[in-house]
């Protein structure tokens, strides 16, 4: 019956969490276990530290980017891209050296977007994903 209770529950973690914390005292007040105060209290201290990380990255994991601000990163790197090769042939007295000065400049701005995308949505099932379980 708990088992099929907790398959069905949104809130897993927390749940396992109160089991846990509960079955802790329970065996503390009939004997079983026996703990010094001050090692009970960071064992708690511990699980309440785990909860509490687990939540900062479900805060990662469904928090959404802002999409004006994603837009707006579009935009300038599209611009840039259009008067990159403008700005560095009239700066740059040899042409291969716009070329190689334009190259890498959007190179870098647009690699650092696409990592920032990946960095966003860090947990999944991608090759560079990190695991949740």
């Amino acid at each position: 019956e708990s088992l099929q209770y907790l398959a069905h529950s949104q809130d897993r973690c927390e749940i396992l969490l109160q089991w846990i914390q509960r079955s802790i005292v329970d065996n503390i007040e009939s004997g079983v276990i026996r703990i010094p105060a001050p090692i009970l209290s960071r064992v708690f201290q511990e699980l309440s530290r785990g909860i509490v990380n687990m939540q900062n990255v479900r805060k990662i994991a469904e928090i959404p980017f802002p999409f004006p601000y994603t837009q707006m990163i579009m935009v300038m790197l599209t611009i840039q891209t259009f008067l990159m090769p403008l700005l560095a042939s009239v700066t740059s007295e040899k042409a291969w050296w716009a070329g190689t000065l334009t190259f890498m400049a959007i190179l870098a701005s647009w690699s650092m977007n696409y990592i920032a995308a990946e960095i966003e949505q860090p947990f999944g099932d991608d090759f560079n994903d990190l695991p949740l379980a």
